[in-house]
């Protein structure tokens, strides 16, 4: 297979390709603020168990992960690179998403979660492997990459903005769901953008081989998996994406308990804070990449990292006074800085993709980005074992319950301390980041010294 020059995709193009950013956001908080804790009280698994089955749950994702990767690296067809496993990942994750967001009210045992929850996540990872493993393909420029991954991230915060903004708009419209019909509500949605957004991407944006590749991986080894994770510029993105995962995950899955028991706010007014959070990252979003494009990826990456981290010791601190607006306070500071950590890992990635491909002439992009969703993963898993296990034992804090006023500042202080620490390694760990904007570019001169084109 001979290495086609990547192309600068048009703006259309491009919002065709982040579409795909609307079921996927589904899976993100979404799942953890509300359907972490669905499982936990309303349908009865408890807190401890439902933090174990997720924890294990997204340790079995580290050995599916890999193989995922490798599939989309290893079998492509008539129809290029990744479009039939696009087509493949819409019904699983359709059918999963349907059983996983409308359980029996009636309650249901640890075989049901986890039966779903495995095909759920099957079904999410080859969908974002494969997206993820597009990008080196059609954004063939530093900055590109970056570009390539800012309006999916948009379209993400916009989708879950929208998702988590039913539960405080639908009272005002006469529907006063509950937990079940508000998570309800959100499964509906997502099995609707699954093939609406399938189709768009599918049709509209081109599947082109990785520059510099020169055929299929043959093989599926242990030795390559080992070697990217101990690749000076893959494994110091990896452990940046594990710290940075874990505490997004521990903020996403005690939130609403924060919310209600420190704060003492209802779900309405904490839905509103969620959607005032997302707003908040959106908009922030362009500035941290005006910043990478000015300095270095890993530079921005390593201040917004800090500005969380910040934003944590503030969010204990307001806990104490309790109320709507020290809590609205702490979501903008912290909203500011969250999207930036996960688009920049990202988009750091395809850039390592491409020297992977400049070197050896093969493309692992399948692999790599199969490499960072499990680092992501392990740290979702982390954060609701251990974080739901400390806040259950080490605080006392039980859902449903009449908690002391130390359980609750108990979960407070996880909620805070725990994330503000993991952002502080996260910053730490980018500080010498070795691929620069100036290895990148020679890196691209010798794959294709024409220079990036516009694809209308």
């Amino acid at each position: 297979m001979t290495s086609t020059p990547a192309k600068r995709l048009s703006l259309p193009r491009v919002l065709a390709f982040s579409t795909l950013s609307i079921p996927l956001a589904g899976v993100g908080l979404p799942l953890a603020v509300y359907l972490s804790p669905l499982y936990a009280h309303e349908v009865g698994l408890g807190l401890e168990l439902t933090g174990l089955l997720f924890m294990l749950l997204r340790f079995w994702d580290i050995f599916t992960d890999p193989v995922m990767g490798y599939l989309v690296d290893r079998y492509r067809s008539p129809l290029g690179r990744v479009r039939h496993w696009i087509l493949l990942s819409v019904p699983l994750l359709a059918v999963a998403t349907y059983f996983v967001y409308m359980p029996p009210r009636t309650g249901v045992g640890p075989a049901y979660f986890v039966g779903w929850m495995l095909l759920f996540y099957v079904g999410f990872t080859l969908l974002q492997t494969s997206r993820s493993a597009w990008v080196p393909a059609i954004a063939d420029s530093y900055d590109e990459r970056s570009r390539l991954f800012l309006w999916p991230e948009i379209v993400s915060i916009l989708s879950m903005l929208t998702l988590l903004a039913l539960p405080a708009l639908l009272p005002l419209f006469g529907f006063d769901l509950d937990r079940f019909g508000q998570v309800a509500v959100m499964g509906g949605m997502l099995l609707i953008s699954l093939p609406l957004a399938g189709a768009l991407a599918f049709f509209f944006v081109p599947d082109r081989p990785v520059p510099g590749d020169k055929g299929a991986v043959m093989k599926f080894e242990l030795k390559p998996l080992w070697g990217a994770v101990k690749n000076q510029m893959l494994g110091r993105i990896l452990i940046m994406e594990l710290l940075a995962g874990t505490a997004i995950a521990v903020t996403a899955s005690n939130y609403l308990f924060v919310a209600e028991y420190a704060f003492g706010l209802s779900d309405t007014e904490s839905s509103l804070i969620l959607m005032v959070f997302f707003m908040v990252a959106a908009a922030a979003m362009p500035l941290w990449l005006w910043l990478a494009a000015r300095t270095e990826k890993n530079i921005a990456f390593r201040l917004s990292t800090l500005l969380a981290a910040g934003s944590y010791i503030l969010y204990y601190f307001f806990g104490q006074m309790g109320g709507f607006w020290p809590l609205f306070i702490g979501a903008v500071i912290n909203g500011t800085a969250f999207s930036a950590p996960i688009v920049l890992t990202r988009s750091m990635t395809a850039d390592v993709v491409e020297w992977h491909a400049a070197k050896t002439g093969e493309s692992r992009a399948g692999i790599y980005y199969s490499l960072l969703t499990s680092a992501y993963k392990i740290g979702s898993s982390l954060a609701f074992g251990v974080g739901y296990l400390m806040v259950g034992q080490l605080a006392g804090f039980h859902p449903g319950e009449v908690n002391s006023p130390e359980a609750v500042n108990g979960l407070l202080m996880i909620f805070c301390l725990l994330p503000g620490a993991l952002y502080l390694g996260a910053s730490f760990a980018s500080w010498t980041y070795p691929l620069s904007r100036a290895m990148q570019q020679d890196v691209a001169r010798s794959l294709d010294p024409r220079g990036p084109q516009t694809l209308d």
